[in-house]
């Protein structure tokens, strides 16, 4: 039996309206084990969701995990601010929420919609603001504050300057590749015993075959301390490291011969 076009549109949006994976799979595929963490973070069930911090490599998904992120908020009828360091951020930013409203099988009716904002019927209360972390927001509430690439938002007031708008059941969220430095409010909250929920995900633990080809040429053509930066999610600065990482992985190999000194 071959069901109605309505009656399937019908049903995915049921799906996806339930199910923030379901939104994700539908638009963008399987999403990787780190996705689906965030994905599945409630505060209502942990409070240490209220505040989520997630290192996470090059190329692995940052800023469509925060697109998706960001629209299942709004379906929900909730206020979203998206920052980022840069208006060029912002506005890519605000191309994978619309990515995502696109392949929506019922998408809230839009009220207005500009290149930084989506506002949904006043019935229905979604609505999302992108801007970059130089703007000044004041004024301005939100279920959910979505910082990417956090760790380049300086200096740290222009960031800790979005915590207030938090409504009291709200949440925050930040996501970063480490800046090459051991300071700043992202590094000192990662390394704190501060009560938030920490994801970290390096870029060379993906499964997908075309990610581990640019991740293995990066590995050929960076510097050590670029790569393991951008894809190891380690805190190393602009200079060499003692070990280099194909030193690393060399002493983990069982086909090395050992170093006999005689």
């Amino acid at each position: 039996m071959t069901l109605d076009p309505q009656v399937t549109r019908f049903f995915g949006g049921i799906a996806a309206a339930v199910d923030p994976i379901t939104r994700f799979r539908m638009t963008v595929g399987e999403p990787d084990p780190w996705q689906e963490q965030v994905l599945r973070s409630d505060p209502r069930k942990s409070e240490t969701d209220r505040m989520l911090l997630c290192l996470v490599g090059r190329q692995s998904g940052k800023s469509t995990t925060c697109g998706c992120l960001a629209y299942d908020a709004y379906t929900r009828g909730q206020e979203v601010i998206l920052t980022a360091p840069s208006m060029r951020q912002s506005i890519t930013l605000f191309r994978r929420i619309i990515a995502f409203m696109h392949t929506d099988p019922a998408p809230p009716p839009i009220m207005r919609q500009t290149m930084t904002e989506l506002e949904a019927h006043p019935r229905h209360g979604g609505r999302i603001t992108v801007l970059p972390a130089n703007e000044n927001a004041r004024g301005e509430t939100a279920d959910l504050i979505i910082g990417d690439e956090a760790c380049f938002i300086q200096p740290d007031e222009a960031l800790t300057a979005f915590f207030p708008m938090r409504r009291s059941t709200g949440r925050i969220f930040l996501l970063s590749t480490p800046n090459g430095t051991r300071n700043g409010y992202f590094y000192e909250t990662w390394e704190s015993d501060a009560n938030v929920r920490r994801i970290k995900a390096r870029s060379m633990d993906t499964t997908r075959e075309d990610r581990l080809a640019q991740i293995e040429f990066d590995r050929r053509t960076m510097s050590d301390a670029t790569f393991r930066r951008e894809h190891l999610c380690e805190w190393v600065g602009a200079g060499e490291s003692l070990l280099s990482w194909n030193t690393l992985e060399r002493a983990m190999q069982n086909e090395e011969k050992a170093l006999c000194l005689t």
